[in-house]
């Protein structure tokens, strides 16, 4: 009895407790005066000026009145001054692509508060954010809330202004983290008789036939990991290509076994990690700085290798050299993700490549030959094998297109590269007729995407289940020189087939990686007048699978786009006859003045289904042909919807009583004219509460022959009750913030030819919000936006900003 009482007491008090957390009022000490902005950073470029600081933990839920850090929150405050005579536009995009809007941010934290708190709270959230425009001679500042990253805070920020773009790199510091390099004298590590100044020739000779293989351990005793990267480049350069590549910084007393491999008796300079997706294993960087310089530039020698979270016994044994015997490391060498050295540098070279950081690059010999069958260890017991050649990689401080990269030492060609030891170079038949072609030169590219059903038939494994999904590639290499095939293109974060096996193993227990291998597109180097077919593995993309087969050699790379139709959803712009939807008679062909005019006075917004109450407003407007509009959103990242049928809400309320992200989550039907719309896309984030969506319909304009199509978007933040629907989704009320993510999205996909400005939806204040059918409210400047979307891919440079204001008529529709 008195422990029953003591029970009900303990849950009073409970209640009590999270009663009262959930109706304290909303405090914050806010911006004016915070102590944090005395570290800001400053760079200019031209007529732009912009400081940037960055909160602790600390310092930010002293502002903001939350523990925003805890939540995977971490504020940006920039300050952008424009002395030009154009106005400039920032964009938030450039900084973290999945950045939380500010009302976004206080309606994830509501709950902590009372529901007179939350409107204030709302608005300080909504003042405080950065505005994207900034006039010509003004100054603007604000917050941006990105994803917390530990160490250092770096980020690249873009603005536009006066058809020029301006790219800044930021690296801002945070109190009580130092990075391990930081604490490095470089100034003092060698003389100027140790410093070498050499040629990228004479360099060659030195990797080859000077640097030892290895490292070794502190004392200098023991053969640890080879030196299988060089990279050329200043310590800004370096910094900012990692930036690009999302590594993480480390501080010194880190990694503690990664520190016991030493060059010249000294421990790594710094220490760089990046995580894969969905998984356990990490890729490790580590790095010395050499006393070589070419062209004036530092020379920095690296180790990089995979790393997984494996405390399993086998890998323990593997692990301790005095319990693995030969044949235990030979079996571990086959099977283990960390042996494979050489799919650590591809992606290291890939990686530097893809964001925009290279300018040269090629091999060397230098490591020595390891073969599987018999693999060398270093001095903590893990095995590996390469083919022995050292990356060499010259960076660039400003950003380089994919086409400016240089290859050097003639490495890819065939004669004088190593011969490979991996299984590859046979020919791996399609995993069904859906076979898609592509050729371009000397070069015919064929792809294939097998269903969940097809993959388990392929390789009796459910890798659907693990995230992971194999791509058939065959490339045709008819010229005479070696070709490069670079996985990256198919998916950033794509897995070897390490990986695929080491994620298999808890599905089935004899899952060796050989088996896998086999299959796989292992030899990526395509020789001349060769065929080359494989899998190369990727995260899953149902639906419709948008890739890039990148290519390169020749002198230039070659980049192959595709759309894949997999089987297994029921999507609802499958369901809708685009072609056949307007006569010829109804449709109507405009000039620039006329389609201004025409755009203008379509609805405001949507209806619902009885044509009656109007809903959230028609803010954009896509000039494009069917197949550039969809391919667009697919290169941008984002996904079809599935229609409304048992499954996908069965599927729909899995995903929100888990919280896990369903990204073809059907979406509600709205109404214009007189229809539901005709395509629905979605981009989740998080979870299925968090994503932005949006809905378009064709309407019978065409301009220069193209179709003309209006369109709703709407950045879900949460999920609230309603008098009409039970539950809905919770929108952001600041419905043009999400509408130039939109446009940011577009361009950064290199999908967007122009874009302008129009009106028809009709201003609403923050103080005084119109509704949406679910009763959510909503603000605007009444703008819609028009974008030609480009056939081919097109730089950010190219896009032209459409000054449309001499044609504005100032109607709005009903």
């Amino acid at each position: 009895m008195v422990a029953n009482l003591s029970q009900r007491v303990l849950l009073l008090c409970l209640a009590l407790l999270v009663t009262a957390c959930a109706i304290r009022p909303y405090q914050n000490e806010g911006l004016a005066g915070a102590a944090f902005l005395q570290r800001a950073v400053v760079q200019t470029s031209g007529p732009i000026t912009v400081r940037a600081a960055v909160p602790d933990r600390e310092e930010t839920t002293a502002i903001t009145g939350l523990d925003l850090y805890d939540q995977g929150i971490q504020p940006v405050w920039l300050e952008v001054v424009n002395k030009g005579t154009d106005p400039a536009r920032i964009a938030n995009w450039s900084i973290d692509r999945d950045y939380f809007s500010p009302i976004e941010v206080a309606y994830m934290n509501r709950k902590q508060f009372n529901r007179g708190s939350y409107p204030e709270m709302e608005r300080w959230f909504h003042a405080s954010g950065l505005p994207r425009f900034v006039p010509a001679g003004e100054t603007r500042s604000g917050l941006v809330y990105t994803h917390h990253r530990p160490g250092t805070k770096g980020f690249n920020l873009n603005v536009f202004s006066g058809g020029e773009l301006h790219d800044l790199t930021f690296f801002v510091p945070l109190p009580g983290f130092v990075a391990d390099f930081m604490e490095v004298d470089f100034q003092a590590l060698y003389t100027e008789e140790d410093s070498k100044e050499l040629t990228l020739g004479q360099l060659r000779r030195v990797l080859e036939q000077e640097l030892p293989c290895c490292a070794t351990d502190l004392a200098g005793e023991l053969e640890g990991g080879p030196f299988n990267a060089v990279l050329v480049g200043t310590g800004t350069a370096l910094r900012r290509a990692l930036l690009r590549g999302d590594w993480v910084e480390t501080a010194a007393g880190e990694l503690d076994r990664a520190r016991q491999q030493s060059f010249r008796g000294r421990q790594p300079d710094g220490i760089f990690t990046k995580s894969r997706p969905d998984g356990n294993e990490r890729i490790h960087l580590h790095l010395w700085l050499a006393p070589w310089r070419v062209g004036g530039e530092p020379v920095w020698l690296g180790q990089v290798y995979y790393w997984a979270g494996d405390d399993s016994f086998f890998a323990r044994i593997a692990r301790d050299s005095d319990l693995a015997d030969f044949r235990f490391t030979q079996f571990f060498a086959r099977e283990s993700v960390i042996a494979d050295l050489d799919g650590a540098q591809r992606f290291l070279l890939q990686n530097l490549w893809y964001n925009g950081s290279l300018l040269k690059a090629g091999y060397t010999g230098g490591i020595g030959v390891a073969t599987v069958e018999e693999p060398r260890t270093t001095f903590g017991g893990s095995a590996y094998y390469t083919e022995g050649n050292r990356l060499v990689l010259v960076l660039s401080e400003q950003v380089v297109g994919l086409d400016e990269g240089e290859w050097i030492f003639d490495t890819l060609d065939s004669e004088k590269k190593q011969p490979l030891l991996l299984p590859g170079g046979r020919t791996v038949p399609p995993p069904n007729d859906r076979v898609y072609s592509r050729e371009e030169g000397s070069l015919v590219v064929s792809t294939a995407v097998p269903s969940r059903q097809e993959t388990r038939e392929v390789f009796k494994l459910d890798l659907y289940a693990k995230n992971v999904q194999p791509v058939w590639v065959r490339v045709e290499n008819r010229s005479k020189n070696t070709l490069l095939l670079t996985p990256m293109g198919l998916d950033p974060g794509y897995f070897t087939a390490r990986e695929t096996a080491n994620r298999s193993r808890p599905e089935g227990r004899d899952v060796h990686a050989p088996v896998i291998e086999r299959q796989a597109m292992v030899q990526l180097e395509i020789p001349p007048e060769s065929t080359r077919s494989g899998y190369l593995f990727t995260r899953v993309d149902e639906g419709t699978k948008s890739f890039n087969v990148d290519v390169l050699g020749d002198g230039q790379p070659r980049m192959m786009t595709f759309f894949v139709p997999v089987p297994g959803l029921k999507l609802d712009h499958y369901e809708v006859d685009i072609p056949g939807m307007y006569p010829d008679s109804e449709l109507r062909h405009v000039n620039l003045p006329e389609l201004v005019a025409a755009v203008e006075a379509l609805p405001c917004c949507v209806r619902d289904a009885k044509g009656v109450d109007r809903g959230d407003p028609l803010n954009l407007v896509f000039v494009a042909d069917i197949l550039d509009l969809y391919y667009a959103f697919m290169r941008a990242g984002w996904d079809e919807t599935e229609t409304i049928y048992r499954s996908s809400l069965l599927k729909t309320a899995a995903s929100a009583l888990t919280g896990n992200r369903y990204r073809y989550s059907p979406v509600s039907a709205l109404y214009v004219f007189g229809r539901a719309q005709d395509a629905a896309m979605q981009r989740a984030r998080s979870s299925i509460h968090e994503r932005n969506h949006l809905r378009i319909w064709l309407t019978p304009l065409r301009y220069q022959g193209k179709p003309v199509w209006i369109g709703q978007i709407s950045r879900d933040i949460g999920v609230h009750l309603t008098w009409r629907t039970i539950t809905t989704h919770k929108i952001d009320p600041d419905v043009d913030e999400t509408r130039e993510f939109l446009l940011e999205d577009m361009a950064y996909a290199q999908a967007l030819e122009a874009f302008g400005y129009v009106g028809g939806v009709g201003p609403a204040s923050y103080d005084q919000p119109r509704g949406n059918l679910t009763g959510d409210p909503y603000f605007t400047d009444g703008r819609r936006v028009i974008m030609w979307i480009a056939s081919e891919q097109t730089g950010m440079d190219e896009i032209k900003v459409m000054d449309l204001s001499p044609y504005l008529t100032g109607v709005v529709s009903d």
